[in-house]
């Protein structure tokens, strides 16, 4: 049985008679916190949003001992990457940056976010920009209408393009989707409980379904997806 929930399929348990059939939740994505710990896509016109709507969505278990300034992503470095989200401060208490055209400070995170689970995504829906944590918009909209057409540099997920120390994610990332010409949420959602799938629009889909294939792209489009010494683990979001 399926239950579509913004355009998202999840799975549920398949009684058959008395056994019970559970779709798997995979893994995730374990980064060391290193700078040479990171995942690397080329540059690919599937990752240019243009000034058109889309949505960037993915699960982290951050180590409350990473570095100030981790990213999570980053297409580019700073102080101009093209598009990018850093979540800079301490283990105490991190602000959530949203890069394009300059920084975007959406909030500060004092608490439940270091060493558990959390959903974020992102959205721009015409030209209102949106961050969501756990399913609930997080800061305010804003306006935007930036053009992201970045022709050069590769994304980065874990650190910037030029990798650094200071840049560099310690924790899990799971789930990872991006999707071009459509924002998935525009308003307040359930939680996915189940691992995500490709819509028609998903340009990457990372869902680290098991040891052997913890960076393969999932989305159908064959993204080439370079693994530097990220390993798997059977950690998860998913019950």
């Amino acid at each position: 049985m399926s239950i579509v929930v913004n355009s998202l399929v999840i799975k549920s348990s398949l009684i058959i008679g008395k056994k019970v059939l559970s779709v798997a939740t995979g893994g995730s994505m374990s980064f060391s916190g290193a700078s040479t710990s990171n995942l690397s896509i080329p540059n690919d016109a599937d990752f240019r949003f243009g000034t058109g709507n889309f949505t960037i969505e993915w699960f982290q278990y951050l180590d409350s001992t990473t570095g100030s300034f981790p990213r999570v992503f980053s297409i580019g470095t700073y102080a101009g990457p093209s598009i990018a989200v850093s979540l800079e401060g301490s283990s105490s208490s991190r602000t959530f940056y949203f890069w394009g055209s300059g920084a975007l400070a959406f909030g500060t995170i004092s608490s439940g976010l270091n060493n558990t689970w959390n959903h974020f995504a992102i959205t721009r829906d015409g030209t209102n920009l949106k961050v969501f944590r756990n399913g609930t918009q997080f800061g305010t909209t804003r306006t935007n209408s930036t053009d992201f057409n970045n022709t050069t540099f590769a994304l980065r997920i874990g650190n910037e393009t030029s990798v650094s120390s200071a840049a560099a994610f310690k924790g899990q990332i799971t789930d990872f989707r991006w999707v071009k010409g459509v924002a998935l949420y525009t308003s307040n959602f359930v939680v996915p409980t189940a691992p995500l799938s490709a819509t028609p629009e998903t340009k990457l889909l990372l869902l680290a379904t098991d040891a052997a294939s913890v960076s393969n792209d999932s989305s159908g489009n064959g993204k080439v997806v370079t693994n530097n010494s990220v390993a798997y683990s059977s950690t998860t979001p998913f019950s």
